[in-house]
Protein backbone atom coordinates (compact mmCIF):
# COMPACT_ATOMS: atom_id res chain seq x y z
CA UNK A 1 0.00 0.00 0.00
CA UNK A 2 1.11 3.56 -0.66
CA UNK A 3 2.17 5.99 1.98
CA UNK A 4 -0.72 7.85 3.67
CA UNK A 5 0.93 11.24 3.13
CA UNK A 6 1.14 10.83 -0.65
CA UNK A 7 -2.47 9.61 -0.79
CA UNK A 8 -3.62 12.63 1.24
CA UNK A 9 -1.67 15.02 -1.02
CA UNK A 10 -3.14 13.38 -4.13
CA UNK A 11 -6.69 13.66 -2.78
CA UNK A 12 -6.06 17.29 -1.79
CA UNK A 13 -4.69 18.11 -5.26
CA UNK A 14 -7.69 16.52 -6.97
CA UNK A 15 -10.11 18.31 -4.63
CA UNK A 16 -8.47 21.72 -5.11
CA UNK A 17 -8.43 21.25 -8.88
CA UNK A 18 -12.14 20.44 -8.90
CA UNK A 19 -12.85 23.39 -6.61
CA UNK A 20 -11.04 25.91 -8.82
CA UNK A 21 -12.56 24.47 -12.00
CA UNK A 22 -16.05 24.82 -10.51
CA UNK A 23 -15.27 28.41 -9.46
CA UNK A 24 -14.15 29.22 -13.01
CA UNK A 25 -17.33 27.59 -14.37
CA UNK A 26 -19.56 29.65 -12.06
CA UNK A 27 -17.65 32.84 -12.90
CA UNK A 28 -18.18 32.14 -16.59
CA UNK A 29 -21.89 31.56 -16.06
CA UNK A 30 -22.23 34.81 -14.10
CA UNK A 31 -20.36 36.75 -16.78
CA UNK A 32 -22.60 35.29 -19.46
CA UNK A 33 -25.77 36.18 -17.55
CA UNK A 34 -24.50 39.69 -16.89
CA UNK A 35 -23.72 40.28 -20.56
CA UNK A 36 -27.18 39.02 -21.56
CA UNK A 37 -28.98 41.28 -19.10
CA UNK A 38 -26.86 44.29 -20.11
CA UNK A 39 -27.88 43.81 -23.73
CA UNK A 40 -31.56 43.66 -22.76
CA UNK A 41 -31.25 46.76 -20.58
CA UNK A 42 -29.47 48.68 -23.35
CA UNK A 43 -32.15 47.68 -25.86
CA UNK A 44 -34.93 48.75 -23.46
CA UNK A 45 -33.28 52.07 -22.67
CA UNK A 46 -32.83 53.00 -26.32
CA UNK A 47 -36.54 52.53 -27.07
CA UNK A 48 -37.64 55.02 -24.39
CA UNK A 49 -38.44 58.65 -25.08
CA UNK A 50 -35.83 61.39 -25.08
CA UNK A 51 -33.85 61.74 -21.85
CA UNK A 52 -35.07 64.27 -19.34
CA UNK A 53 -32.78 67.23 -18.80
CA UNK A 54 -31.78 68.61 -15.43
CA UNK A 55 -33.92 71.72 -15.88
CA UNK A 56 -37.00 69.66 -16.68
CA UNK A 57 -36.36 67.47 -13.65
CA UNK A 58 -36.17 70.56 -11.44
CA UNK A 59 -39.45 71.87 -12.91
CA UNK A 60 -41.18 68.55 -12.26
CA UNK A 61 -39.91 68.49 -8.68
CA UNK A 62 -41.14 72.04 -8.14
CA UNK A 63 -44.57 71.18 -9.58
CA UNK A 64 -44.84 68.17 -7.30
CA UNK A 65 -43.84 70.25 -4.28
CA UNK A 66 -46.44 72.91 -5.10
CA UNK A 67 -49.15 70.27 -5.57
CA UNK A 68 -48.29 68.64 -2.25
CA UNK A 69 -48.28 72.00 -0.43
CA UNK A 70 -51.68 72.90 -1.89
CA UNK A 71 -53.10 69.51 -0.92
CA UNK A 72 -51.89 69.92 2.65
CA UNK A 73 -53.18 73.50 2.85
CA UNK A 74 -56.75 72.70 1.79
CA UNK A 75 -58.58 71.19 4.78
CA UNK A 76 -61.09 69.09 2.84
CA UNK A 77 -58.48 67.22 0.81
CA UNK A 78 -56.47 65.78 3.67
CA UNK A 79 -56.71 61.95 3.70
CA UNK A 80 -56.61 61.98 7.51
CA UNK A 81 -59.85 63.96 7.57
CA UNK A 82 -61.87 61.52 5.45
CA UNK A 83 -64.39 59.38 7.33
CA UNK A 84 -63.25 56.22 5.53
CA UNK A 85 -59.82 56.39 7.13
CA UNK A 86 -60.88 57.40 10.64
CA UNK A 87 -60.49 53.93 12.12
CA UNK A 88 -57.32 52.88 10.31
CA UNK A 89 -54.82 54.23 12.80
CA UNK A 90 -57.28 54.45 15.66
CA UNK A 91 -56.79 58.16 16.35
CA UNK A 92 -57.81 59.61 12.99
CA UNK A 93 -54.22 59.70 11.71
CA UNK A 94 -52.97 57.56 8.87
CA UNK A 95 -50.05 55.32 9.60
CA UNK A 96 -47.03 55.78 7.32
CA UNK A 97 -47.10 52.02 6.69
CA UNK A 98 -50.71 52.19 5.54
CA UNK A 99 -49.86 55.05 3.22
CA UNK A 100 -46.85 53.22 1.81
CA UNK A 101 -48.76 50.05 1.01
CA UNK A 102 -51.84 51.75 -0.39
CA UNK A 103 -50.23 54.32 -2.67
CA UNK A 104 -50.54 52.02 -5.65
CA UNK A 105 -54.35 52.03 -5.23
CA UNK A 106 -54.43 55.72 -6.08
CA UNK A 107 -53.21 55.23 -9.65
CA UNK A 108 -54.75 52.27 -11.48
CA UNK A 109 -52.04 52.00 -14.13
CA UNK A 110 -48.52 52.34 -12.64
CA UNK A 111 -46.84 51.96 -16.06
CA UNK A 112 -48.70 54.98 -17.41
CA UNK A 113 -47.47 57.00 -14.42
CA UNK A 114 -43.82 56.11 -15.14
CA UNK A 115 -44.03 57.04 -18.82
CA UNK A 116 -45.44 60.50 -18.27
Amino acid sequence: MEEPLSVALLISAIGMTLLFLSLVLFYGMLSLLTSITRERAAAGASSEAEPVGEAETMLRAAAIAVAMARAEAEPGLSPAASPATEGIAGRGQISPWWTLHHQRDMIPHPKARRES
